[in-house]
């Protein structure tokens, strides 16, 4: 029975509540959609990444372990080293990392462009294959930032590590390499200076890294992680934990010419390019050194 005191005005705001109040409703069901997305980074929270295809790397460092999602590094994604200059320890942090990979995946671990040449003696005794170290040296940025991408998403490499040139270099350039290690699995970092802090990156973790104040150890300063806040102070050992210490360069030589006599070069007139430098100058290899020593 109709209300006979109800009139049309009456009728017509009782239809707009409710109205607004569906929409209301509505809005609350999509907003918690959106929150639930796994795609959703909540700051508070470390995601614990359970799917096959974002497992984590461990890093060898179990205080570093607890600050990232899935307690490792990105099993395919982009990080970044920012450093006020190379050789402050930042490839003995990952060389854990490193040396995991070479031993359990068919797969290459590609150097783009890297500043020194990677200290082939050291890295096999840390216990990395050499065998599946692939050094490649473009010609200028695109070229490296071409084979960069290539890499990451062809799947045919576990890690890539690149040193790019940061004048050209553009956010949009961060996100095709994030969207290619997702693609092609591959635990891929970029190493930039310190300086580019403050300027945006698709990257999923990004780090300082700084001499300690005691020799051997490293400090970490994570600024952006997946799902929670900054830290600072992640002090590091890491010398003890990939078992390097800084030497003088008559040790260096002695290494090398072990490791030579161990790996004689393959008698031919011309062998080109070698993926892997086993065979440098001296100097060379002495000025290379401080990555991994």
């Amino acid at each position: 029975m109709k209300d006979p005191y109800r009139t049309a005005d009456d009728t017509r705001k009782g239809a707009e509540e409710d109205s607004e109040e569906n929409a209301v409703q509505n809005a609350d069901n999509s907003t918690d959609q959106l929150l639930n997305h796994p795609g959703i980074w909540r700051a508070g929270e470390l995601v614990v990444q359970q799917s096959q295809s974002s497992r984590a790397i461990h890093t060898g460092y179990p205080t570093l372990d607890e600050q990232l999602p899935g307690q490792g590094w990105p099993d395919g994604g982009l990080i970044e080293f920012l450093l006020a200059s190379t050789g402050v320890g930042e490839l003995r942090v990952l060389l854990p990392a490193l040396v995991a990979l070479s031993q359990s995946e068919n797969r290459w671990i590609a150097w783009i462009n890297p500043p020194f040449t990677p200290y082939a003696p050291a890295l096999e005794a840390a216990g990395v294959d050499i065998s599946k170290i692939l050094l490649v040296h473009p010609r200028n940025h695109k070229e490296a930032l071409w084979a960069a991408e290539r890499a990451c998403k062809s799947a045919s490499c576990s890690s890539v590590l690149a040193w790019l040139n940061e004048k050209p270099l553009k956010l949009k350039d961060t996100q095709r390499l994030q969207v290619a290690a997702r693609q092609g699995r591959t635990f891929t970092c970029l190493f930039r200076p310190e300086a580019m802090t403050n300027q945006p990156s698709m990257a999923e973790l990004r780090m300082t890294a700084r001499p300690a104040g005691s020799s051997g150890r490293v400090v970490l300063d994570i600024i952006k992680r997946r799902g929670g806040w900054p830290v600072t102070d992640l002090e590091l050992p890491i010398a003890e934990r990939t078992n390097t210490q800084y030497r003088t360069p008559r040790d260096i030589q002695e290494q090398l010419e072990l490791w030579r006599s161990r790996h004689p070069a393959p008698a031919c007139d011309d062998p080109g390019p070698d993926p892997v430098p086993l065979h440098l100058p001296a100097h060379r290899e002495r000025q290379a050194a401080h990555n991994v020593h």
